[in-house]
């Protein structure tokens, strides 16, 4: 079935294109007048499948371009350039500007990538792959690495959102790939999704039947019988019951109907169910049956593998006259194919297995060892291609998975540097940060201690100007005493205001804490470098740093002058001693 399939991948996909309709109405002006939303949505739902050929279509396609260009509406024109690319391939279809659909696909992507819209940009990087990798111009390691990425990409954007574009024909066309690979499992994971999106329409109809065929193909690998026997069921189900509209799609859905029922047939057989297998054969070789003359080979090679599934069934029934007449049929098909050069080489195995079963049954031991020593032939070769083709397919399926994985790893250590140098952009942001609060802070903390020291200064300018204003009281009522007395008066009264001390204790404390704000460190200097002054000492010193006079000092202490001159000279001897 695989040559059949890719028959029909090629002649099927042709033929969608060409059906036979009248042009489905098209007014430029009102195409011009569309809000852009309308506009894009418009193209996106246009029948072009139903236009008669591919000059209808790319004049319609142009028109389109045009007027969407000079509406400047460039999704709708990225919507159009699409469109083109998927018709175009015919002979009477004109290209925009003589460009190729590679090119376009190439501004597709470009264009989108400006605009932000990622699922345009990703449909157009698809086939820019997929033309890359048909010219040879990639790898099977980098095209399996691109295909992985996308379905991976496609699934982060949302597949919903890639329903304008035709998500289930991307997604086939990835499990395709994996498919020829043998990685049947990534195969299998994108058509689960393909089949979410497939359309029991005209135009949908081949992705349905395409992605439903391989996941049959799938569960019969499996020898899950039941989920193949279901996917079967869905295709013929399909094909037994929608009504298509143009004749040439009717030779197709009629040669999926006898696949499906030749399919069932076979996986009747494999659960020993012959009899109930007879019916679905039959009709499945009723429905594959070639007219004569055929346009081309698929035809006789569908029979032909009907007649496969529907002999054995006619031999384990015991039915040998139908049995004999079904394997001439197929020697006739046999050599049809071969003088057009379509037989697949091992495709004549069964056959011979089947000549060999029934000569045996005839009682014909010579015929039936002949036929039976050609099947061995041919099963040996097969074996050794296959395997060799395992091999080939494993070992490719190993570097493409090696490559995916130093790929990643490449990706990981661009992540990985990319992480430290933003950690260290984030640790350099968080140092200058801190630095730039710790100086703030410091810039704080050092504009309060100013306005500290500020304000102590002012508050012991205060204290020593009102300790002088004190002092110069004092000297008033000195002289004032003074007066008195030589005119042989005496007030006692005034005489203790004179004698009473300006700078109490608890002026002194309140004095001295004002006085270590403004010089810090003075009084503890002293009392290291001098442990042996006295209190009136140290206060004589503190008075002398803010520059009051012997008669201020002796004012603000309450004593004479001589008391202040007499300790002056025995702290000078202390510190002089002390110094020497």
């Amino acid at each position: 079935m695989a040559l059949c399939r890719i028959s029909i991948f090629v002649l099927i996909f042709g033929c969608l294109w060409q059906f036979a309709c009248a042009q489905p109405d098209w007014n430029e002006q009102a195409f011009r007048s569309m809000p852009p939303a309308e506009r894009y949505r418009f193209v996106h739902d246009y029948p072009y499948w139903k236009l008669p050929g591919g000059r209808e279509q790319s004049a319609l396609l142009l028109s389109m371009l045009k007027a969407a260009t000079d509406e400047n509406d460039r999704r709708a024109v990225l919507a159009i350039k699409y469109y083109i690319c998927k018709i175009s391939g015919g002979s009477d279809f004109e290209m925009p500007a003589g460009k190729t659909g590679a090119q376009l696909y190439l501004e597709i992507r470009s264009e989108a990538k400006k605009m932000g819209l990622e699922v345009e940009e990703m449909v157009a990087h698809h086939y820019i792959v997929n033309n890359n990798a048909s010219s040879n111009k990639l790898t099977t390691e980098q095209q399996y690495v691109e295909c992985q990425n996308t379905f991976e990409r496609m699934r982060q954007i949302g597949f919903d959102k890639f329903k304008d574009y035709e998500v289930q024909a991307i997604l086939f066309n990835l499990a395709w790939f994996m498919w020829e690979l043998e990685d049947f499992e990534n195969a299998f994971r994108y058509l689960t999704v393909a089949e979410q999106f497939v359309q029991p329409t005209e135009p949908g109809a081949y992705y349905l039947t395409q992605v439903l065929s391989y996941l049959q193909t799938y569960w019969k690998q499996k020898k899950d019988f039941a989920k193949s026997i279901e996917y079967t069921r869905k295709i013929l189900d399909f094909h037994e019951n929608f009504h298509f509209e143009y004749p040439d799609n009717l030779w197709w859905s009629r040669f999926w109907r006898g696949y499906a029922n030749i399919e069932m047939a076979s996986l009747l057989i494999e659960q020993g169910h012959i009899a109930e297998s007879e019916r679905y054969a039959d009709e499945g070789y009723k429905l594959s049956k070639a007219n004569e003359p055929v346009k081309n080979a698929v035809p006789y090679q569908a029979e032909f593998d009907a007649l496969m599934v529907l002999i054995p069934v006619k031999l384990k029934l015991g039915k040998m006259g139908e049995a004999g007449e079904l394997l001439q049929r197929a020697v006739f098909l046999k050599e049809k194919l071969e003088q057009i050069n379509q037989l697949e080489y091992f495709k004549p195995l069964k056959l011979y297995r089947h000549f060999s079963t029934y000569q045996e049954m005839q009682g014909d031991a010579s015929a039936a060892l002949r036929y039976t020593h050609l099947a061995e032939t041919l099963q040996d070769s097969l074996d050794r291609r296959n395997d060799a083709r395992k091999l080939a397919q494993a070992q490719q399926r190993h570097e493409a998975e090696k490559f995916a994985q130093k790929l990643e790893m490449v990706e990981n250590e661009k992540q990985l540097q990319q992480w430290l140098r933003n950690a260290a952009l984030v640790i350099l942001l968080l140092v200058v940060v801190i630095a730039f609060g710790n100086y703030h802070r410091l810039q704080y903390l050092r504009r309060q201690k100013e306005a500290e020291l500020e304000a102590a200064r002012k508050d012991l300018e205060t204290l020593t100007l009102g300790f002088r204003q004190k002092s110069d009281l004092v000297e008033n009522l000195r002289l004032e005493n003074e007066k008195l007395s030589a005119s042989g008066q005496h007030s006692e009264y005034l005489e203790q205001l004179t004698n009473a001390t300006i700078l109490t204790e608890g002026d002194w404390q309140n004095f001295r804490a004002v006085f270590e704000k403004v010089h810090p460190g003075f009084l503890a200097n002293l009392k290291e470098q001098f442990p042996d002054l006295t209190p009136a000492e140290i206060r004589l010193m503190v008075l002398e740093k803010l520059g009051l006079g012997t008669a201020e000092m002796a004012n603000m202490l309450g004593v004479n002058r001589n008391t202040i001159n007499q300790t002056r000279r025995r702290l000078r001897l202390k510190t002089e001693g002390e110094q020497g």
